[in-house]
């Protein structure tokens, strides 16, 4: 109601020669202007556009008391009530509240989140950035609302993350309510770093624990965090054999997860020495801490 009242307000061209100009046709040339804006900030940077917010109206109070006229206006009308329309006295009111939102036409705003993402090499960069609109569609200003940095090939499961794709294998199936559940807690923690410096590396932390369910065919915690020790001891750059997984254990505070604890037992190939790893998880399955326990050593075969 609110977007045709301003149509009809300040629309002041004959209507026989000037085509309708519908909400979409203004939002359409919004997109075109965030466009236009953000390719040439990032020209040279890879950039492309990846989702818009729904656009948000700011009204002053004499376009919500208008509307609020018309909405009485409009249940005498739905229900054929034209002689209770008449003694309401709505009509009579209309001109004065629609003068008084002509007055205030000017602080008219428009507002649209715009999702994009640049690149190059190494990373790949994602913007979340509001842009804000005057009443006569002109930009006023852009800002920043967060943005963060992952590794560049991690996109794909980025997009699963945004768009809320199947990621656990590659089949053409719909998200899983597990996937689902996986993504909604971790956007939790996204939106909670927002303004953090943890933030790059939470989201970095959160696709490779994607390629990890995509490893395990699940995401379920009790198989993917076999996949988390597994590259840990890769990473050390020892020659390892991973004997057994312990059950992955849930750590509490009252009703609190707080995180969660496994036990490792791997073997050393070069001393043949026997250790007990035992891992400290973050509740979103970060590394938090490592304890090693030497046991009995394996004699050496001649």
């Amino acid at each position: 109601m609110f977007f045709s009242l301003v149509f009809l307000l300040f629309s002041c061209a004959n209507v026989r020669d000037t085509p309708i100009r519908t909400i979409q046709d203004q939002v359409t040339q919004f997109h075109l202007v965030m466009e236009n804006t953000n390719s040439s900030k990032h020209r040279n940077k890879n950039y492309q556009s990846l989702a818009y917010s729904e656009m948000k109206v700011y009204k002053p109070a004499s376009f919500i008391s208008l509307d609020s006229v018309y909405a009485i206006k409009k249940k005498f009308l739905d229900k054929n009530d034209l002689r209770g329309l008449k003694l309401s006295g709505i009509e009579d009111l209309i001109p004065g509240y629609r003068a008084a939102a002509q007055q205030e036409v000017d602080q008219i705003r428009y507002e649209i989140e715009h999702l994009y993402e640049t690149s190059d090499s190494v990373y790949l960069s994602i913007y979340h950035d509001y842009f804000l609109f005057d009443y006569k569609d002109s930009l006023i200003s852009v800002t920043p609302l967060y943005n963060f940095k992952i590794p560049v090939e991690h996109r794909d499961f980025y997009y699963a993350y945004q768009f809320g794709f199947h990621f656990v294998d590659d089949r053409n199936l719909h998200i899983s309510k597990g996937e689902q559940d996986f993504i909604h807690f971790f956007q939790n923690m996204e939106l909670a770093l927002i303004g953090e410096e943890e933030l790059s590396d939470f989201m970095t932390h959160t696709m490779k624990l994607m390629a990890y369910s995509k490893k395990a065919g699940t995401v379920d915690f009790r198989e993917v965090n076999r996949w988390i020790i597994i590259d840990y001891f890769s990473d050390r750059g020892e020659r390892v054999v991973i004997e057994k997984f312990g059950n992955l254990f849930s750590l509490e505070e009252g009703d609190a997860l707080v995180g969660y604890e496994v036990k490792v037992n791997w073997l050393d190939e070069i001393s043949r020495q026997k250790m007990e790893t035992t891992f400290l998880f973050s509740p979103y399955l970060e590394i938090i801490e490592t304890q090693d326990e030497k046991k009995e050593e394996q004699p050496q075969t001649e």
